[in-house]
């Protein structure tokens, strides 16, 4: 993760944790509410969090998040879809 990655995943949790909008009610991306430094991170019409989910190179998703993403080796948390990933996000980060 460059360390540009990093500000921008920073600046957008700020923002989220900051937002009107509840918890697991989160805007999608391209949505009015959603900031637009998302849309280089994620699919749009996606939830906003999976700007802090990633492709593995075995197929699974990861999570950016600072606690989990351990400088990128794979060793946190795995899931089967950015469904998956996204509900990890909801659950333990926001």
């Amino acid at each position: 993760m460059t360390c540009q990655m990093r500000s921008d995943l920073d600046t957008l949790k700020a923002l989220y944790e900051a937002a009107s909008w509840a918890r697991a009610n989160e805007p999608n991306i391209g949505d009015p509410d959603c900031p637009v430094l998302a849309e280089q991170y994620g699919e749009r019409g996606r939830s906003c969090y999976v700007a802090f989910v990633y492709k593995r190179e075995d197929g699974t998703y990861g999570c950016r998040q600072e606690r989990c993403f351990q400088d990128g080796s794979d060793r946190g948390p795995s899931f089967r879809s950015p469904a998956d990933a996204i509900r990890h996000q909801r659950k333990q980060h926001f």
